[in-house]
């Protein structure tokens, strides 16, 4: 995946890979409990924000990244069926333009990185969780008084 790097602006403190990783760490917590496809979650904390110009507003690197996810599956540097890929792309086209699909996947992929926005000084909202998991661990967040900037290792702690 080391394709997945180029362009990218991965020693951001907003987008970077520590992002990347508390990404995957999300949603292998939330999968077991929705149902999600654990290849596909973590081809999506690769993906999902690799092909960002910047950490400004880019509506369009969701589109982009799933347009990259396409490229490298054509290239054969890593294996889903049809059915699976197509959730994966999904998930990275529409990240940040939809709310939820009522697909597990895709929607745990949303969480995923949603779960994340702490690091830019955002509450968790459980009204904007695609899952009924990732809108449990927000409602959690916002009464046990965790600082937005100590969400990580917060999440990181919990058991579901």
């Amino acid at each position: 995946m080391e394709y997945a790097f180029e362009n990218r602006i991965y020693e951001s403190d907003i987008h970077g890979i520590e992002h990347w990783h508390q990404v995957e760490f999300n949603g292998l917590l939330l999968a077991p409990k929705t149902g999600a496809d654990m290849d596909v979650v973590r081809l999506f904390a690769i993906f999902h924000d690799c092909r960002r110009l910047d950490d400004g507003h880019d509506v369009e690197h969701g589109p982009r990244a799933a347009e990259f996810a396409k490229l490298c599956r054509e290239q054969k540097l890593f294996e889903l069926d049809d059915e699976r890929f197509q959730k994966l792309y999904d998930a990275c086209k529409l990240h940040t333009s939809m709310h939820r699909t009522g697909d597990p996947t895709v929607d745990t992929c949303f969480d995923a990185d949603r779960l994340d926005l702490g690091r830019v000084g955002f509450k968790l909202d459980p009204k904007k969780m695609a899952t009924e998991w990732g809108a449990k661990i927000a409602r959690k967040s916002l009464t046990s008084g965790v600082s937005v900037f100590r969400m990580r290792p917060w999440i990181r702690s919990l058991e579901l």
